[in-house]
C-alpha cells in the first residue's frame, strides 16, 4: 500500500534538490485546505484526488530529471490505468466506511486514549499518531508476507516497471489492511475527521515518494526515513532482498527489528515483479 510526513524534506537531499520547495508548498497549501475538506465526503474525495494528481506530476517531472535506473513506464501503463480505476472505486468505498460510518465511530468509542494524552496540542498528537500508525504498518507489511495474507499482497508485487504511478498497484483488501493501523493510531489520539482527511492525502503523496523511480539519499536520515531506493530493495526479486525492508514512513522499524537491507547499485537495477497470468487478474485485485 501513501500529514507532517512529507518526510523527505526533514533531510538534505543529496540529489535531485527540486524535490523541496514544490513539496513542501503542497503540504502546507494540503493544510490551509483543512477547512474545505470538512464538507462533504465526495467534495474532500475530489480535492484529494486532484492534489494528488498534482502531486504526481511533480514526482514524474523529478524522475525525468534524476532517475535512479533505466524503466519503462509506459509497457504497463494501460493496465495499471484499468486496474487503478477499479480498484480506486474498492478502495473509495473503503475509505467512507472507515472515516464515516461504524468503523471510525467504534474506534473513537473504544481506542481514545486517556485525557491528559488527548488534551495536547493537535501537532503533537499528529506526530505521536503517525508513529503509532506506522509501527502497526510495519507490522501489517511484515503479517502480509505471511502465507495466510500473502494473497492479500502479491498483487502489489507484480510491479516491474516501478516509478510513483505504479505504487497504485494494489489488492482492496491490501488497501483495507494497511489503512487499519493509521486509521486506529487517529482514533487513540484524537484526531479530529477533516485533519485525517489531510493525512490520508499526504500519505497517498508518501505512496508515491516511496515508489518514485529517484535517486536520492537523506543522509544519515536514511536510518529513520524510507527512501526510493530503501523501497526499491523490498520489490527486487534477489534472494537477499526477500522480505525485507516493510517500513512505509520510518526505515527505523526495519533497522530495529533487523529486516533491513541497505539499497545497492546492483539491488536498484536487479529484476522485479513479474506477469501476471490474465484468469487471476480479477482475484488479485480483490486480494482473495
Amino acid at each position: 500500500m501513501g500529514f507532517v510526513i512529507a518526510y523527505p524534506l526533514l533531510g538534505q537531499v543529496s540529489s535531485g534538490s527540486a524535490l523541496k520547495t514544490p513539496i513542501m508548498d503542497s503540504v502546507g497549501i494540503l493544510f490551509k485546505l483543512n477547512s474545505f475538506i470538512e464538507g462533504s465526503m465526495a467534495m474532500s474525495m475530489f480535492i484529494s484526488g486532484s492534489l494528488l494528481l498534482a502531486m504526481g506530476g511533480i514526482f514524474h517531472l523529478l524522475e525525468n530529471r534524476n532517475p535512479l535506473e533505466e524503466i519503462d513506464r509506459k509497457k504497463h501503463l494501460k493496465f495499471d490505468l484499468t486496474v487503478v480505476m477499479v480498484s480506486s472505486l474498492m478502495v473509495a468505498g473503503i475509505t467512507i466506511l472507515l472515516l464515516d460510518g461504524i468503523v471510525r465511530t467504534w474506534l473513537t468509542n473504544n481506542v481514545e486514549l486517556f485525557e491528559s494524552i488527548i488534551s495536547q496540542s493537535l501537532w503533537i498528537r499528529i506526530l505521536f499518531a503517525l508513529v503509532v500508525g506506522d509501527f502497526g504498518y510495519y507490522i501489517a507489511h511484515r503479517l502480509m508476507h505471511t502465507s495466510t495474507l500473502w494473497r492479500t499482497h502479491v498483487f502489489h508485487h507484480s510491479i516491474q516497471e516501478i516509478y510513483w504511478f505504479s505504487g497504485l498497484r494494489t489488492s482492496a483488501m491490501n488497501s483495507l489492511i494497511i489503512r487499519l493501523p493509521y486509521l486506529i493510531a487517529m482514533c487513540m489520539f484524537a484526531i479530529p475527521a477533516s485533519t485525517v482527511a489531510v493525512i490520508a492525502i499526504c500519505l497517498g503523496a508518501v505512496n508515491f515518494w516511496v515508489h518514485s523511480n529517484l535517486d536520492v539519499s537523506l543522509g544519515p536520515l536514511d536510518y529513520i526515513f524510507i527512501t526510493p531506493p530503501f523501497h526499491r530493495v523490498h520489490h527486487s526479486m534477489a534472494e537477499i532482498a526477500i522480505d525485507r525492508n516493510f517500513g512505509n514512513i520510518f526505515s527505523c522499524w526495519d533497522y530495529i527489528f533487523d529486516s533491513a537491507v541497505n539499497p545497492t547499485e546492483e539491488l536498484n537495477i536487479s529484476e522485479k515483479g513479474f506477469e501476471i497470468e490474465s484468469q487471476t487478474v480479477v482475484r488479485q485485485i480483490i486480494g482473495i
